[in-house]
């Protein structure tokens, strides 16, 4: 009970984490052209990044898997960023019948993403195997997902029920997460 715990939180904080914002800006920025009735979808969505993100955890704490971690830093905010002019740009093409591409880009973001803690994951569970323990930090990971997502999902219905237009929610949302990506961008290709 202690490890599931012990894991379950680190996946939460993994996500909901305010100095580990990244995560969450991707979340945030995938969400917001979503209302409550399309929540299904986007839980998909979320759920697909979540299994790129454990496959590729497991297999660089596994070994099989080695990436620079300079070049994984520099790819975190490219998939945000990417994620933002999706959203910004071809907004119109978001929605039930045409998700499947973004949605497959979901699960190789959750790739990218999973890599950049693979090497902090390895160093809590090294005694421990990855198996129970990855299973619990995803379980995390997927209930702090969820949180945020419902969160921004239940904000964007209110605004668009006062009569802010999707338009506007998206461009606004994704030009201040492009904002705070810019310098993080710099920092991270500075870094190569």
């Amino acid at each position: 009970m202690d490890d599931f715990l012990f894991y379950t939180k680190l996946g939460l904080n993994h996500i909901l984490d305010p100095n580990a914002f990244d995560h969450l800006l991707f979340l945030v920025v995938l969400t917001l052209p979503y209302l409550y009735k399309q929540l299904h979808q986007l839980v998909l969505m979320v759920t697909v990044f979540t299994i790129g993100h454990t496959v590729s955890l497991w297999a660089a704490s596994a070994g099989i898997v080695h990436i620079s971690p300079s070049l994984i830093e520099f790819l975190i905010p490219i998939t945000i960023l990417l994620t933002a002019f999706h959203v910004l740009y071809w907004n119109n093409a978001i929605s039930a019948k045409s998700s499947t591409p973004f949605t497959l880009l979901a699960v190789f973001f959750g790739i990218i993403h999973g890599l950049g803690f693979s090497n902090y994951f390895s160093m809590v569970f090294a005694d421990k195997g990855i198996g129970l323990p990855l299973l619990y930090f995803t379980l995390g990971i997927e209930t702090a997902q969820i949180i945020a997502v419902i969160a921004v999902v239940f904000l964007n219905t209110a605004l668009s029920r006062l009569g802010v237009l999707k338009r506007d929610r998206m461009l606004v949302g994704s030009s201040i997460i492009i904002g705070i990506l810019v310098p993080i961008l710099i920092s991270s290709a500075n870094a190569l």
